[in-house]
């Protein structure tokens, strides 16, 4: 390979939306780690966070809400209805799968917050350490 092109190739990696994604995902693993007592992964409390206002909501609203493609969403929704923290109920429209919280998952969020609290710290400190602003 010339050395033209492997700097070519090289630069692909100063790619900002990849250094996005890769911070993401750092962040999502820091995130998982603080919640793993509570059982559940920083995806998925941020789906019942969502739940917990009391509203039942269809795949579309969540999809909406949340920016995630419904086949992403459909499997995480899965999760959650197998371990019983969402449940699906009965809407007027038949052909809109709505869920909504069950006590379990209330109870489940409640343990997870102050370990979410927790991370959210960390994350602001060691931001302010590095003078990086997230938000």
């Amino acid at each position: 390979m010339s050395e033209t092109n492997s700097f070519r190739y090289r630069q692909l990696q100063s790619c900002k939306c990849f250094k996005m994604r890769k911070a993401s995902r750092f962040v999502t693993q820091f995130y998982d780690k603080k919640l793993k007592t509570s059982g559940i992964k920083i995806t998925q409390f941020t789906i019942l966070s969502f739940l917990a206002t009391g509203e039942k909501k269809n795949l579309n609203v969540l999809s909406d809400e949340l920016m995630m493609d419904r086949t992403t969403l459909t499997r995480g929704l899965d999760i959650l209805m197998k371990e019983k923290l969402i449940e699906e109920v009965k809407d007027e429209d038949a052909r809109k799968r709505v869920v909504k919280l069950t006590n379990k998952g209330l109870s489940t969020l409640d343990v997870a917050i102050p370990l979410w609290l927790e991370a959210e710290e960390e994350i602001m400190n060691e931001c302010k350490r590095h003078n990086f602003s997230v938000i």
